[in-house]
Formats: structure tokens, C-alpha cells, sequence
């Protein structure tokens, strides 16, 4: 393992089919975009946009942990514990990420520990393995996993999210779907707009 370090995937434990969002006219992802489906204290979601940003880009962009924080809502810091490299050329890190939970009224802060998969340029998953949430240390979620995969496109690449969420107690009707669908399509119009300004800054 590697000496504890700052950080290069926003991995928000907020919980798309989306379309391109962003700036210059392009359709921003929207709540009404993301695919809940619940079942209990269980939460299935899932969204796209379409970036006409090469697949590399939109990979450096997403595995961007040291400048999440300025460019991703609620996290104000990101820490890479651990990495290593595995079979087949896919790489395993031990992420630490900081910050706020906001919705509506509600904020809490949050602190959550992830172990992550990377298959470079494909996808990347992440697992949490503890999730504090205000006073709810370790206690506020029974399971939170992310992934993000890179689909190529005509003029572009496809990318795509999907996360499952196990709350430990039941949130009160119409409120859990509503903050997952809220805070993905913040998640990703952040993610968007980065790889955006990425993309013009490198024509």
C-alpha cells in the first residue's frame, strides 16, 4: 500500500437516463431524467448524458480525484488511502471523500470510506464500506455502490452511472426517491460541465 496521499472518481454517495447537459445549449440532466426504482429501503438508479469529449478525457476527468472537491457539489475533500495495480492491467484504491449531504432543509455532514475498482477507460466502480452521516456513525447506509462506465459514440463517448443504495431505516415516503433523483442530476450535470471545460480548454 502507498503512503496516505491527496487524491485523483466522484463518487458521491448521493445517489440517470439523461441527456447531454451543460453549458452552451446543451440539455442539462434534470430529476425528471433519473431512474429510480425502490423497493423498501432499497434504491436502484440509474442516468446518462452524451459528452463530445474523447473517452480519455472523460476517464481522466472521472478518476480526477484531487480536484473533485472543486468541482463536485457537497465534497470538500478527497483522500486516495491506498493503491495498487491488479490482473489485467485494472487498478484497486481505498478512497476517503468529506462533505456535506444537502436536501432542501436538510444538510449533514458526511464522511464515507470506498473501495474502488478501475478498469482504465471502461469503468469504474465503488463499493463503500462505511457511510457516517451526521450522528449516524457508520449506521446511516446498509450498502452503497456506484459505477460509471465509458460507452464510445459517434462524436463522442456515452457516459453512464448507476448506483445502489440500502438504507438502513425506511425514509419517509416520496422523500428517499426524491433526494436520490435530485443529487444524481447534480452528480452528473458537475461531472458534464468538468469534462466540458476540459474539453474546450484542450481545443
Amino acid at each position: 500500500r502507498e503512503h496516505r496521499r491527496r487524491c485523483r472518481p466522484p463518487w458521491c454517495a448521493t445517489a440517470d437516463a439523461g441527456q447531454t447537459c451543460g453549458a452552451r445549449g446543451r440539455r442539462r440532466v434534470t430529476p425528471a431524467d433519473v431512474q429510480v426504482t425502490r423497493s423498501g429501503r432499497r434504491f436502484d438508479a440509474q442516468a446518462s448524458f452524451v459528452s463530445r469529449a474523447s473517452r480519455a478525457l472523460a476517464w481522466e476527468t472521472l478518476i480526477d480525484y484531487e480536484q473533485l472537491p472543486r468541482f463536485m457539489p457537497g465534497i470538500r475533500a478527497c483522500t486516495v488511502v491506498a493503491r495498487r495495480r491488479v490482473a489485467g492491467g485494472a487498478e484497486e484504491l481505498q478512497v476517503e471523500q468529506r462533505g456535506v449531504f444537502r436536501f432542501l432543509l436538510f444538510a449533514q455532514t458526511l464522511t464515507v470510506h470506498l473501495d474502488v475498482l478501475h478498469e482504465p477507460q471502461s469503468r469504474a466502480h465503488a463499493r463503500a464500506t462505511r457511510f457516517d452521516l451526521g450522528l449516524l456513525k457508520g449506521r446511516a447506509l446498509e450498502t452503497f455502490e456506484g459505477t460509471y462506465e465509458l460507452v464510445p459514440v459517434r462524436g463522442g463517448v456515452e457516459v453512464r452511472y448507476r448506483a445502489t443504495i440500502v438504507s438502513r431505516l425506511p425514509p419517509p415516503p416520496g422523500i428517499g426517491s426524491a433526494a436520490v433523483r435530485l443529487n444524481l442530476a447534480q452528480q452528473l450535470n458537475a461531472v458534464a460541465a468538468e469534462i466540458e471545460r476540459r474539453r474546450l480548454e484542450a481545443d
